[in-house]
């Protein structure tokens, strides 16, 4: 846990503390997102990749299609779809028209552990209450 209180205490600008907690508590929910998804085997980059793919078209989607819809930026997409795949979490198919094209797609048990990572991950508290949250969404929006 990253010690919030000497960025508080610091003698820097107000926006400085900002950014500063921003990262931190961006950290920790991180840490306890993966905490919560550990028994499952995933990393947060293929539960996002599934998340992607529960939504795709029935043909599903390209590696690059994938990488236009990730959250944040990973250069291990490739890798990290090859190992939803060993897991039977994915399925890879050549194009009948365009050999070079590979499309991904979820399978019925990358569905399931999907839903199942989902439920555990909406269980984390920002501990505040409705107003605060919304409050503190809009203002993120902002940024």
């Amino acid at each position: 846990m990253a010690n919030k209180q000497s960025i508080i205490d610091g003698d820097f600008p107000i926006e400085s503390k900002i950014l500063a907690l921003i990262a931190c508590i961006g950290q920790e929910q991180k840490m306890e997102m993966t905490r919560r998804i550990k028994h499952t085997g995933l990393s947060l980059t293929q539960l996002q990749l599934l998340h992607i793919l529960s939504q795709a078209p029935l043909e599903g989607l390209t590696i690059n299609q994938l990488k236009a819809l990730m959250v944040d930026d990973s250069p291990n997409v490739s890798r990290a779809v090859n190992k939803l795949v060993d897991g039977g979490y994915a399925i890879k198919e050549r194009s009948e028209t365009d050999q070079r094209i590979v499309h991904v797609q979820i399978t019925e048990s990358g569905e399931l552990v999907h839903v199942e990572c989902d439920k555990s991950l909406m269980g984390i508290s920002l501990g505040l209450s409705e107003s605060e949250v919304q409050s503190l969404y809009e203002l993120l929006r902002k940024m």
